[in-house]
């Protein structure tokens, strides 16, 4: 007898079998009772018999009742193409009733009735759904295939701890409170970034391990208060080396969506991301470039342009070979102001010229502009005047809606980008200088005599480039990393330049500086978002549909009830 097997098909035919599992549904067809059983995204259907010992049980089953099921293989007479199992059946002799369920909050079936809240509170349940199983598993093999690609690449998976220090800046941390050391803290860690550069310290020369990462932040479709990551960092390593390592993974574990098609993954600089597409985080399945129509429009006869140009205002521009209403058109332009943008303006151009905000400027200028962005049939121009940052930004988030509502990104195609030299410093809301990514972070090569040698105003720092590098899929970033500093002197400049003084610097990274002292590599990484990558190639809502266990939008975890009050 084979023991709960439900990879069953015709070979199968006239064999005892004995499968434990849950009810899916259950139905009569005249005298004949069925059942659909099912163990994990596997579904064999079961027949009982009026006559069978067993019919009498099988008529009290009720959908998600765990029974076992013993009885013979036959050939189904109604193959159900759309089952694995569907040229199959099992003809009943015994079944036992395992555990009863009673009446079910959500239906265990792909297509549920359940709002995601309902779901999450219920997770146990949602996770029965074959849809969610199928995503776990997937997960599993996922997380394999990148264990053995490091395995081959002679890398050293280490656990790094997951209660630290407190970090100072960068992002919201859980406090751990000890019981043992009185009003003192820990903190979860929002990375290994610390631990994976001592080891490099350490000498262990390429690690990788996928880890657990914790920031106490606002929850979004694809952000969670804890989450995975692929962490890995190498010694006497570029980022050449870096890019083309990752690449090679990447086509890795996309070999089993065969329905993608892969571009070719670019490399492109921050400034060119920024440029051309208003985002360090472009999606590139749609190639809309972002042109400057300054030059072109700064003479021009039209009144209310005229009154909004000054030296310190550009126009920013984009073509799209679509057309969308009026009324959607007028919904991207509340929409986009409602953010914050000012002087949103859209012409739609057909054979007799170009219409809306754009209506009255020349023929000549209209000209330029054909030129200039390469229209040469009807479309859709939309542009923002404002200083070039706020243009660039507000021009990068239209260009992505207007492709959403115009159903004009692929489904079908991974876009994969390299974004570089991101800059070393940028401000923050406050106005006070930051990392751009880590404190950590090397100057790019070309900058670090002048970073060195030179007392930099904030203007000034804010020219630094860096060796930071973004993966980004589809416009999501997926992944991140750097060559590090491996000079005390510049990693102490840096702590400088970000406003740390002497004492909060030996405070909080003495040990770090004096661990340089001891001669260490150079060395960089990258950390990869897993859930987010999973979720994209899965083609899930949120990261929370490739997530065991998530918390809710909210932060809140509704099954277990938490967070609790401290007491």
């Amino acid at each position: 007898m084979f023991n709960n097997s439900f990879e069953l098909n015709k070979n199968n035919i006239n064999d005892k079998v004995k499968l434990n599992g849950w009810v899916k549904k259950s139905r009569r067809m005249g005298d004949l009772l069925f059942f659909d059983m099912r163990s994990g995204e596997e579904i064999v259907q079961v027949v009982v018999k009026p006559n069978s010992s067993a019919f009498e049980i099988a008529n009290k089953l009720r959908s998600e009742y765990v029974v076992s099921v013993e009885g013979i293989v036959l050939l189904r007479k109604n193959i159900n193409p759309k089952l694995k199992t569907g040229e199959i059946e099992i003809e009943a002799s015994k079944i036992v009733i395992i555990n009863k369920a009673k009446q079910l909050p959500l239906i265990v079936d792909d297509e549920t009735d359940a709002l995601e809240a309902k779901r999450l509170e219920y997770r146990y349940l949602d996770i029965r759904r074959p849809i969610n199983y199928k995503n776990l598993k997937y997960r599993s093999k996922f997380n394999k295939l990148i264990r053995d690609f490091f395995y081959e690449n002679d890398f050293i998976e280490v656990e790094t701890p997951i209660i630290t220090k407190p970090t100072i800046g960068g992002a919201g941390e859980f406090k751990v409170i000890s019981n043992n050391h009185k009003n003192k803290f820990y903190s979860l860690v929002q990375s290994p970034q610390i631990y994976k550069q001592l080891l490099m310290y350490g000498g262990i020369n390429k690690y990788f391990q996928i880890a657990k990462c914790f920031r106490d932040e606002d929850s979004r479709a694809d952000r969670q208060l804890e989450f995975t990551q692929l962490d890995l960092e190498m010694s006497f390593t570029t980022k050449e080396i870096i890019c083309s390592l990752i690449d090679e993974l990447l086509m890795k574990i996309t070999n089993d969506f065969k329905e993608y098609k892969i571009k070719e993954i670019k490399q492109i600089t921050y400034k060119e991301a920024i440029e051309e597409y208003g985002s360090d985080k472009p999606d590139l399945r749609f190639e809309n470039k972002i042109v400057d129509l300054t030059d072109i429009l700064k003479n021009t006869n039209v009144e209310f342009i005229q009154k909004i140009l000054d030296k310190d205002v550009v126009i920013k521009a984009i073509y799209f070979e679509k057309t969308l209403s009026n009324s959607a058109l007028k919904n991207i332009s509340e929409l986009i102001k409602s953010q914050g943008a000012k002087n949103f303006l859209w012409g739609k151009i057909n054979d007799d010229g170009i219409n809306s905000s754009f209506k009255d400027i020349s023929q000549e200028e209209l000209s330029q502009i054909k030129k200039t962005m390469n229209i040469s049939s009807e479309g859709t121009i939309l542009a923002i005047i404002d200083k070039k940052h706020l243009a660039l930004e507000y021009l990068g988030r239209i260009r992505n809606i207007f492709a959403q509502e115009a159903d004009m990104i692929p489904k079908d195609i991974l876009a994969f980008v390299w974004v570089t030299n991101f800059p070393l410093f940028e401000l923050s809301d406050d106005q006070k200088l930051i990392s751009m990514h880590n404190p950590f972070t090397a100057p790019l090569e070309k900058d670090l005599e002048r970073f060195r040698n030179q007392e930099l105003s904030t203007k000034e720092l804010l020219e630094i480039d860096s060796t930071a590098y973004d993966i980004v899929l589809n416009g999501n970033e997926i992944g991140g990393g750097s060559i590090r500093i491996s000079n005390n002197e510049d990693q102490v400049k840096v702590f400088k330049a970000l406003g740390m003084t002497n004492e909060e610097i030996k405070e909080s990274f003495g040990w770090m500086l004096e661990a340089q002292e001891y001669g260490i590599p150079t060395h960089g990484g990258i950390a990869l978002g897993l859930d987010r990558i999973l979720s994209i190639l899965l083609k899930t809502v949120s990261i929370r549909d490739v997530i065991a266990f998530p918390k809710t939008s909210a932060g809140t975890d509704d099954m277990m009830k938490a967070p609790i009050e401290v007491k």
